[in-house]
């Protein structure tokens, strides 16, 4: 299968609600996160080509870690910047221009496998823009500042969505030149390409694909990985 993706990895982050840089800190099974995501996302024969967005504080760790990857796809590292968005979109700017499709995955998503990457892609093929996620389970209130109930959302229309989500190229370069232009802050890269009236696809997907975002979570993933035979 040729490959047709390049992938912005984003590890720029600060982990304030985990308490200590999540991304470079070893699981149990003596890899980080880090690591963990580029095997899984080398493994993929989709993906031609990895950016790797780190902090500046980061960049030196992040080279120490690829150097001891054995594999033949192209990985760069890229300086993130203050925002999520500023990372991604100096992913962009590094990835080579040959790359039709553009994946966008966070490093906090260690359980990214071949398998999701490969039916994002597909729905992505479709549209032009994909992403995984599942349907809420909870029920979901809106609230005002003072904690108080405005309104109960009906959650049949509602998903919780996650990354990788896969791109047409040109269509998140002009969701990304939007971005720019207009200053504004979005938290996924699906709400940048929705902003200019692009179409973007939910694809369900039932296996882990949790983030770590507190202390707890990265107790669950610890445990998770310990018996799950890493690939």
């Amino acid at each position: 299968m040729n490959a047709f993706i390049g992938t912005i990895l984003v590890a720029a982050g600060q982990s304030k609600r985990m308490g200590f840089d999540k991304i470079f800190k070893p699981f149990a099974n003596g890899l980080c996160p880090l690591e963990i995501c580029l095997h899984r996302i080398l493994n993929s024969p989709l993906v031609g080509q990895i950016v790797v967005v780190v902090s500046k504080e980061n960049f030196e760790r992040a080279m120490e870690k690829i150097s001891t990857l054995c594999h033949d796809k192209d990985i760069k590292i890229a300086e993130g910047g203050k925002e999520r968005q500023d990372s991604v979109y100096q992913g962009l700017l590094a990835l080579d221009p040959l790359w039709e499709y553009v994946m966008v995955h966070d490093s906090a998503r260690p359980f990214i496998k071949e398998e999701l990457i490969s039916v994002v892609f597909q729905a992505a093929r479709e549209v032009g823009a994909a992403v995984c996620g599942k349907p809420c389970s909870d029920t979901l209130k809106e609230v005002d500042m003072d904690g108080k109930i405005l309104k109960t959302l009906d959650r049949s229309k509602i998903w919780t969505v996650q990354t990788p989500q896969i791109f047409k190229r040109s269509l998140l370069e002009k969701a990304y030149m939007a971005l720019q232009n207009q200053g504004d802050i979005v938290t996924d890269d699906a709400s940048a390409v929705e902003r200019i009236g692009g179409t973007v696809k939910v694809v369900f997907y039932k296996g882990n694909n949790m983030k770590m975002t507190l202390q707890e979570d990265w107790d669950i993933a610890n445990l998770l990985l310990q018996k799950e035979k890493f690939n």
